[in-house]
């Protein structure tokens, strides 16, 4: 394991995924965007599973511009986040992607750490600057991505609030 970034909660370390961390960081990511609650839970495990082999394929490709990270406090895994490159108006662009915290570990900036080294691995690809979209009501994650010098700067249309779909925001980041 070979770890991007610590900070001053104690033992939280940040570094990319291995095959090896496919059952833990597909537990948070299942935790996180598929609770098990109610009739929710009875499909839990098929989203657990179904994301570990999302992420198994991504890892075996061996794509040189992919990367999942994982926050470890201790030997737990508590947060992830993913980078690739994503193909927008004008090429291909570092987007991150499927950021989660297990709600017992969120505002203990374990999400700023996977951001902060989430922008060393895309200035490590060569890149200057980093996408993601945040879901438009989803304050405390828009205040993280302000401190973060994270700027709006396309709003997804309206036709999607009306099929159901929360209006999200797409933000991007000049890396220095």
């Amino acid at each position: 394991m070979s770890a991007l970034f610590s900070s001053v909660l104690p033992s939280l370390v940040v570094y990319p995924v291995t095959l090896g961390d496919l059952d833990p960081v597909a537990e948070v990511l299942a935790q996180v965007f598929y609770p098990p609650l109610g009739l929710q839970g009875w499909l839990y495990p098929i989203h657990k599973l179904g994301i570990r082999q999302d992420l198994c394929l991504k890892l075996a490709a061996r794509d040189p511009h992919y990367c999942c990270l994982a926050a470890a406090v201790g030997s737990e895994v508590v947060a992830t986040a993913e980078i690739s490159l994503r193909a927008m108006a004008h090429g291909k662009y570092p987007y991150l992607s499927n950021l989660a915290v297990l709600p017992a570990w969120r505002r203990r900036g374990i999400a700023r750490q996977l951001l902060l080294s989430a922008e060393g691995v895309v200035q490590g690809w060569g890149y200057r600057q980093l996408y993601l979209h945040v879901v438009e009501d989803n304050l405390p994650a828009r205040q993280l991505y302000a401190q973060l010098r994270y700027t709006p700067i396309q709003r997804t249309s309206q036709l999607w609030r009306w099929l159901g779909i929360p209006p999200q925001l797409l933000l991007c980041k000049w890396l220095l």
